[in-house]
């Protein structure tokens, strides 16, 4: 099976002239596009399955873990924003909308995302679901693919089955993933703007975490400069809206909800790819987890640095995605859409520079993109998913020592002067 790119049948010709040509490649080979076509046609099979047994269920109960953001835009229009952290006074107003009892819906994240979360409470529920997924599903499928979105990587993208776990639950995890991919996107061309996405991914900083060291590695210092400043202007926006007590009450309340989490999050540790979780449920100690864990970080740390250095290219890009999950001790399921356009740019990456892939390396690719289903509630706890994303790293910085010598005179190489390179 020649890369999922090369795996998949064509779907449709180019819409316009002049398309990326990192992203305007098409498979070949019938074995490999029949390999494929089964590849995509399951993942569609299950995400129509999933998505059917969903729609049943939300006919009786709230749409997933949407309800808790939802709930949190409903509470900031009756009740002190700052009190948000205070994880029994949102219950109780969680409650009041129908919540069920024996679910807990804490609201975690920094208060530059009540800015998303506030508009929400003026919706219906599955208005406000349907706003919320419909948007972010966009953004993704488009910083995924760029033009290509109607080709066979928009397709990809859009039937991988972490954006079906991630639609389904009703979670952020596609923002994110269109926040980071359309940053590096725009880094070369548009450097304040990639600037700004990064500054607002910060809603969600565990998974940016590696992002400053790959834009200090790459000499990106425009668009560091312009994350920085949307920060900032986060934190001003939100303390004149909210209240200036709503950054330390945050603080104390991240906490006391850690605390929490630790103690009651027995049920919910399976759909975390982690190392520190995955030791965990393997029986390891929770002191030499974390230094395990801690290790990781360091390492997935150095893995991206030494990418970046090399240049800002997609295939660097690629690592810091798979990284990501590595170096943080937290995240979920739902975070894991942009491993999905990690394979993706990989492949195509591939494709473009006429690398093709070996018999390992294609498994690997296929078991990093379906590896959100390996997470079931089940008894099954070997780690597969978080071993798909240790290989994964490997494959991608491999390749990337590979095809990319770090430039003469450092590594200040951006992803328009490597595209400008490979150019006749």
């Amino acid at each position: 099976m020649v890369a999922l790119k090369q795996m998949l049948p064509r779907t449709t010709r180019p819409i316009a002239a002049g398309r990326d040509r990192f992203f305007n490649s098409r498979p070949e080979g019938d074995a490999t596009r029949l390999l494929v076509s089964v590849l995509l046609l399951l993942c569609g099979a299950y995400s129509l399955i999933y998505f059917a047994v969903t729609a049943q269920r939300a006919m009786s109960q709230p749409i997933g873990d949407f309800f808790g953001l939802w709930s949190a835009g409903k509470f900031l229009f009756d009740h002190p924003p700052a009190e948000i952290y205070e994880a029994a006074t949102l219950k109780a107003a969680q409650l009041a909308l129908g919540m069920d009892p024996g679910i807990d819906y804490p609201f975690p994240y920094p208060p530059s995302f009540m800015l998303a979360v506030w508009p929400l409470g003026l919706l219906p529920c599955p208005a406000a679901y349907f706003l919320l997924i419909g948007t972010t599903l966009a953004l993704f499928i488009w910083t995924t693919t760029g033009r290509q979105w109607c080709s066979w990587i928009g397709l990809a993208a859009l039937v991988a089955p972490a954006t079906t776990i991630t639609i389904i639950a009703g979670q952020a995890g596609l923002l994110a993933a269109a926040l980071m991919a359309g940053g590096f996107r725009l880094a070369a061309k548009r450097p304040v703007l990639a600037g700004v996405l990064f500054g607002l991914l910060t809603y969600k900083p565990q998974m940016g975490v590696l992002v400053p060291i790959a834009l200090l590695a790459a000499g990106l210092w425009r668009t560091i400069a312009a994350a920085v400043a949307t920060l900032l202007a986060l934190i001003a926006i939100t303390s004149l809206m909210f209240g200036w007590s709503v950054w330390p009450t945050w603080v104390t309340g991240i906490l006391a909800y850690s605390d929490q989490f630790a103690a009651e999050s027995g049920e919910i540790l399976h759909l975390m790819p982690t190392v520190f979780v995955a030791l965990s449920r393997l029986g390891v100690p929770a002191p030499a987890a974390q230094f395990v864990q801690g290790a990781a970080a360091v390492l997935a740390a150095a893995v991206v640095w030494d990418c970046f250095r090399r240049g800002a290219t997609p295939l660097a890009a690629a690592a810091l995605m798979t990284a990501s999950f590595l170096a943080t001790p937290h995240a979920f399921v739902y975070d894991m859409p942009i491993v999905a356009t990690a394979v993706l740019w990989t492949v195509v990456e591939a494709r473009r520079s006429g690398q093709p892939f070996g018999l390992s390396e294609r498994l690997i690719l296929m078991l990093a993109f379906t590896a959100p289903i390996t997470l079931p509630p089940t008894g099954i706890r070997f780690p597969i998913a978080v071993l798909s994303l240790i290989l994964l790293l490997g494959l991608i910085a491999r390749r990337c020592r590979r095809l990319h010598p770090v430039p003469v005179g450092g590594g200040l190489v951006s992803w328009l002067d490597w595209r400008a390179a490979q150019s006749p």
